[in-house]
């Protein structure tokens, strides 16, 4: 009697049987995680590449149903997956973009891909399911981008046509009498109206993203951003070290530039301020008058400001430079009563 082969056996002419062919295939898609389902949704086999991205091993996970992969209450909800998506043979191949949740806890957001599996009868499902936080992150940082291009366009819209106005008024003046102060009142008026355009250039150009970021001693930047500065030596800089992030240097430069600037000119020549290091960031703050509660969310905004003379642009600035960083920037009081600055959202190099 001849022993028939195992499901595993090599064939005859050498070839491997086409489930062991399958199993090597799922075991070397090293970025998506594979594996499977019976029909009510529960894993029947787990892949290498899937105990890498949630962190359960083979006996953890086999008999866990897909729905506790997903990480709802991020989301704010828990349909993940439609209630009655198991009662029934699916036919059509459905992928669903969620919040998912590791071993240890940790989240990120995934896609996961469904496909039925019919051979005559329905045999459940392939699931296919891969971590795209870093497409996420980047999608929202467009979106940000797009709502900076939105506010620009609006600004140019409203804050040049004010200015344009008041040029072919005093022309129409001077046409009609001669009087050459009203070519003053028009001199002055386009030198106000460069003054703005370098501005909103400048935000233009900080508005993109970073994407060849470099290892920068923050430290370094502080003392380029402060002696490029036209401040009297009565002002004075506290620098606490910081440990080195990934970043654009000129850009943060900017950002440092922009952020001493606004202390200087609403705390004064004398204003003292202080450079630190957060748990997840840094922070500048002064010791001048601060920002009053009802404008803490308003300072960042595009032409938003409290002086007669300013445009409102340094702080929204500084708003573009952090997003386009990833980063976030927050307005809070320092103890001396003063503005403080948190960015936060940063990941340090050492």
């Amino acid at each position: 009697m001849t022993d028939s082969p195992g499901p595993h056996a090599p064939r005859a002419d050498g070839s491997e049987p086409s489930d062991t062919v399958a199993r090597h295939l799922i075991e070397g898609a090293a970025t998506h995680a594979i594996f499977m389902l019976d029909a009510d949704g529960e894993i029947t086999t787990w892949s290498a590449p899937a105990e890498a991205l949630y962190g359960y091993d083979t006996e953890t996970a086999l008999g866990r149903h897909v729905r506790t992969l997903f990480a709802d209450k991020e989301s704010g909800d828990s349909n993940s997956l439609p209630a009655d998506f198991f009662e029934r043979p699916a036919t059509d191949t459905v992928e669903v973009e969620h919040w998912h949740r590791r071993a240890d806890d940790s989240v990120f957001w995934g896609t996961l891909t469904l496909s039925p599996l019919w051979n005559e009868t329905f045999d459940g499902y392939a699931a296919i399911s891969q971590d795209t936080t870093t497409t996420k992150e980047y999608e929202r940082m467009l979106e940000r981008q797009n709502d900076r291009l939105k506010e620009f366009t609006d600004i140019l819209a409203h804050d040049l046509r004010n200015p344009l106005s008041i040029i072919d008024g005093y022309l129409q003046r001077y046409e009609e009498t001669g009087d050459e102060k009203h070519l003053e009142t028009i001199e002055e008026t386009t030198d106000r109206m460069e003054r703005l355009v370098e501005d909103l250039l400048r935000v233009a150009r900080q508005g993109d993203v970073v994407t060849d970021p470099e290892p920068t001693d923050i430290g370094d930047v502080v003392d380029m951003a402060w002696q490029t500065l036209s401040t009297t030596p009565s002002a004075t800089l506290h620098y606490e070290p910081i440990q080195s992030v990934s970043s654009d240097p000129d850009r943060l430069c900017e950002l440092f530039e922009n952020l001493f600037r606004n202390a200087i000119e609403h705390g004064g020549t004398d204003v003292t301020v202080r450079v630190g290091q957060l748990d997840n960031g840094f922070y500048v703050e002064d010791d001048g008058p601060g920002i009053a509660d009802e404008h803490k969310e308003q300072v960042f905004d595009h032409g938003f400001t409290t002086r007669d003379d300013g445009h409102g642009y340094g702080l929204s600035v500084v708003r573009t430079i952090v997003n386009a960083h990833g980063w976030d920037v927050t307005a809070a009081d320092a103890e001396t009563g003063g503005a403080r600055f948190e960015i936060t959202g940063i990941e340090f190099l050492c």
